[in-house]
């Protein structure tokens, strides 16, 4: 059962207890991503989260790192469009060691000139090798067409121009502007007491204070488009391809998981099935939802040789296409199986809850118990899942290429799965 309190300041302290496990995973969680960014600072969620880490008042950043695995646990960080989070992993005896770590990292970060210059470098090697990871790039190349000319639209690293020029002084009202206690979730899962864990909290924590307001990022709206990025080089061509989706407070949310569960979501999935098994046109194809708090889309991403492209965008459009009118019982029966063993693994892992609850805390406020969960998966039907498929396939199509794919044929390929609707 999870447990919710809300400190005097804003932030929600969130846990999960498990007294089975030995372990805590714990963290913070920020109501900010690369989508409240402007594009002239896109990517400076993500450098702020590589810069937490480099140093403090108190620690220098190998003091930091050895800090945390002094005790055999670990520190990391991630950023997305719509969130970033701090999380450690611990022995449930060195909760408040994780959490004054933490504390530490997000409330008194120094930015040091040149810890700021070497993550710069980091960075711009790791844009580097998504450029040079087409089955990477491919997803951002769908997204920026997607989402034309918007901040949801762009990139979470950022392009290599924009990070060269951030300073530290960028950062640090960048942090001020958006790490405010309203917009912030402390999430724990683990061997724990939750009245432990606020408490921690409220002695780390419990002076933030809020500053100015902040504005909520601009509304998410899907366009649909195009995308080439000629590689002649490459033996594949990578591909994906969408339809608008669903948002994260959609009803039709379970309808729509499950819809792409039977699509492309296994070995016994229909792309597979169909695309791999039958035909012999890819080695790796799946489908899979990309849910925000206001948007979304079903995207397919599959990579075959460049002569067999049409082919395959063709097919796989056809399979959600046959959704919207004929969904067997066996493969509800195993979509709907499938996903419930997803949650139930989940329970197992304080990892999983951890991230799970604090996602849930910033996106409704609240948590949703496994038995609430379960009521909503099944009220998931057949008929909820064919409407969805239905809905989708009436928006416009979106399509990426990475490879040996030339403009002309790109635009014939979409030209002819819009025309499907």
């Amino acid at each position: 059962m999870s447990s919710l309190t809300k400190l005097n300041n804003g932030i929600r302290v969130v846990t999960y207890e498990m007294p089975h496990v030995e372990t805590v995973t714990l963290g913070m969680w920020h109501d900010v991503g690369a989508r409240f960014e402007q594009k002239e600072n896109n990517g400076i969620s993500h450098f702020l989260e590589h810069m937490a880490f480099k140093g403090t008042t108190r620690r220098t950043a190998r003091q930091i790192a050895e800090a945390i695995e002094f005790v055999g646990g670990d520190l990391n960080a991630y950023t997305s469009r719509e969130a970033t989070a701090y999380h450690a992993r611990v022995q449930g005896k060195d909760i408040e060691l994780a959490v004054d770590i933490l504390a530490d990292i997000l409330l008194d970060p120094t930015f040091p000139e040149a810890e700021l210059e070497r993550e710069r470098g980091v960075i711009l090697q790791e844009i580097g090798q998504t450029l040079d990871t087409p089955d990477d790039v491919v997803f951002d190349h769908f997204q920026a067409a997607a989402f034309k000319n918007q901040a949801i639209g762009r990139s979470i690293l950022g392009p290599a121009e924009v990070v060269n020029r951030l300073t530290a002084k960028d950062l640090r009202q960048y942090m001020n502007s958006f790490y405010q206690p309203d917009k912030m979730v402390f999430s724990a899962a683990g061997k724990l007491k939750h009245d432990a864990v606020v408490s921690l909290a409220e002695k780390y924590f419990g002076g933030c204070r809020s500053r100015d307001s902040i504005s909520a990022p601009e509304p998410g709206k899907y366009t649909s488009g195009l995308a080439v990025d000629f590689r002649p080089q490459l033996e594949q061509a990578h591909i994906v391809m969408g339809f608008e989706g669903v948002s994260l407070n959609s009803p039709d949310y379970y309808s729509a998981a499950i819809c792409s569960s039977i699509l492309g979501g296994g070995m016994s999935s229909r792309l597979f099935q169909e695309v791999r098994e039958k035909r012999g046109l890819v080695y790796a194809v799946y489908s899979f939802n990309s849910c925000y708090n206001d948007s979304g889309t079903l995207c397919i991403y599959a990579g075959t040789a460049p002569e067999k492209a049409t082919e395959v965008v063709s097919v796989s459009f056809e399979q959600l296409y046959d959704m919207c009118r004929r969904i067997d019982e066996p493969e509800f029966n195993r979509s709907l199986a499938q996903f419930k063993m997803g949650l139930m693994t989940s329970l197992e892992s304080t990892t999983a809850m951890c991230e799970r609850n604090a996602n849930q805390a910033l996106i409704f406020g609240r948590t949703i118990d496994n038995e609430g969960l379960m009521a909503k998966i099944n009220k998931v039907s057949i008929e909820s899942i064919k409407n969805v498929a239905k809905t989708m396939c009436k928006s416009n199509k979106t399509l990426a290429f990475v490879g040996k794919i030339e403009d002309a044929d790109a635009r014939q390929m979409l030209d002819s799965c819009n025309d499907l609707q």
